[in-house]
């Protein structure tokens, strides 16, 4: 069940909502929002997720940056490959990229969408677009 409490700052000002969510068999899940409106659709989703089995954790999507999940692919995963040193430089190319900085759990579609426009509007050829694609769609597919 979940539980909704505000959340104060050290002058008893109310600063927003915390959701606080315990059931048998999942990891406790805590949040705070800006609103009681937020904090109560986030309830209702998160705990609709766990009664239908499809709840996943997103705390460490939420706290990992793309550059450290790339960090980690480049060193556990495209050193195994017989196409590292190209898978490599594939990597290091990603590192340049806006999306970089941002969380994995909030990379949205249409980030990747505005990168791939971004890189259709610098002359890159379809198949260099796809390959950085790939690996960062292989990157998504690992991390999970």
């Amino acid at each position: 069940m979940a539980t909704i409490s505000p959340r104060f700052d050290d002058q008893n000002v109310r600063i927003g909502w915390q959701v606080r969510i315990r059931k048998r068999g999942y990891p406790q899940q805590v949040k705070t929002f800006r609103t009681k409106s937020e904090a109560e659709a986030w309830a209702k989703v998160t705990e609709n997720e766990m009664v239908r089995v499809v709840f996943q954790d997103r705390r460490e999507a939420e706290s990992t940056t793309l550059s450290e999940a790339l960090d980690r692919y480049a060193r556990e995963v495209s050193t195994t490959k017989k196409g590292a040193v190209q898978e490599l430089s594939v990597i290091a190319k990603l590192r340049e990229s806006p999306l970089v900085p941002l969380h994995l759990g909030a990379i949205q579609g249409k980030h990747i969408a505005s990168y791939r426009d971004s890189l259709i509007a610098a002359g890159y050829k379809p198949a260099t677009i796809k390959r950085r694609l790939a690996v960062l769609s292989h990157v998504y597919a690992i991390a999970n």
